[in-house]
């Protein structure tokens, strides 16, 4: 999963493939996401989906059943509407998807969780800080019991976060 791909279509290399949906050309690009797979499994990728330039989906041919990964690009925090139009959009694929398929959903969220653990779906390896964009995560993942998994494992401190907003 690559976010902030900015761009549409598909390529193909010599040893992978990537996915990827973005703005259409006639908009300031602002957002995108993108999945790159090994050429090998070209046969078991069942369809894939851009839904808009912040979700990818990818149903994906297991040995038994299907994994549907939708790589997701949420808006910065601070951006309300833009926000729940995210979450909403993402709601409505999460119920579209056959419910007997393993699920993924993977991205940048632009968030902070916190620390106070939610049983089952949220560990507490995190800053101490929460944000906007973290209450909906937190919400999305306990309406789909779906686990935030990056806080279930130790991280470098240098890896916990790739950006921070100043004054936050």
């Amino acid at each position: 999963m690559i976010p902030e791909t900015k761009k549409k279509g598909s390529l193909e290399f010599e040893d992978y493939i990537l996915l990827y949906s973005g703005v259409p050309t006639n908009k300031r690009a602002t957002a995108g996401i993108a999945i790159m797979i090994k050429a090998k499994f070209k046969r078991r990728i069942h369809s894939y989906m851009f839904v808009n330039e912040r979700i990818l989906q990818l149903r994906y041919k297991l040995q038994r059943g299907y994994l549907t990964l939708l790589a997701v690009y949420a808006p910065e925090d601070g951006k309300t509407e833009q926000t729940e139009e995210f979450y909403e959009t993402l709601q409505d694929q999460i119920d579209k998807i056959n419910k007997n398929d393993y699920i993924i959903v993977a991205g940048d969220y632009n968030v902070s969780v916190g620390k106070i653990p939610i049983d089952g779906i949220l560990g507490t390896i995190s800053e101490i800080t929460i944000n906007n964009n973290g209450h909906k995560l937190k919400e999305f993942a306990s309406v789909n019991e779906l686990k935030i998994t990056n806080t279930f494992f130790k991280h470098k401190d240098i890896h916990k976060m790739t950006w921070n907003a100043r004054g936050y």
